[in-house]
């Protein structure tokens, strides 16, 4: 069976979501059947929601590209992945804010960016991120390393994400 390859490069040209474009090609997946994403960036948050779907990750890189492979694991129990569009881990987050604001950027920019501005403020304050959208990715990520985080609806359409450095 053919795997599912999706380019990441022309879904942000067509200006489609990135991560709503890549579950809903998850959910098409055929028993048995892979998906291969394509991309300039490690899509780590992926990885891990795709860990949980029960998939093993292998990554191939060939001249600025990144090649994903996610072939399903017959022995690993199949967990079900929360709704796409259920982004409510609102933990209330308190501190001195700095603030970061992404619109206007394209992604990874965006995550990169955030990463970058966290590591460059003290334990204990408040990133206070502006974006275009939601930022799933950036969110799975948080949750991996512990990051507590609310997220607050922004003018427009966008999103505010206030994150707590930790550590």
């Amino acid at each position: 069976m053919e795997p599912i390859v999706i380019e990441v490069k022309s879904l942000l040209k067509q200006g489609l979501g990135l991560f709503s474009a890549v579950m809903t090609a998850v959910d098409t997946l055929q028993p048995g059947q892979s998906l291969v994403v394509r991309s300039t960036f490690s899509p780590r948050p992926l990885i891990s929601q795709m860990k949980r779907r029960g998939y093993t990750v292998r990554q191939e890189h060939a001249s600025r590209m990144i090649i994903t492979i996610f072939t399903p694991d017959v022995s690993a129990p199949m967990t079900e992945m929360p709704p796409s569009q259920e982004c409510d881990t609102v933990v209330p987050v308190v501190g001195p804010e700095e603030f970061l604001d992404n619109r206007g950027f394209l992604p990874p920019e965006p995550m990169q960016r955030t990463w970058e501005a966290l590591a460059a403020i003290p334990t204990g304050s408040v990133l206070v991120i502006h974006n275009d959208r939601v930022p799933i990715f950036l969110l799975g990520q948080l949750d991996e390393e512990g990051f507590p985080y609310e997220i607050i609806a922004g003018p427009d359409d966008s999103v505010i994400v206030k994150i707590l450095k930790v550590k």
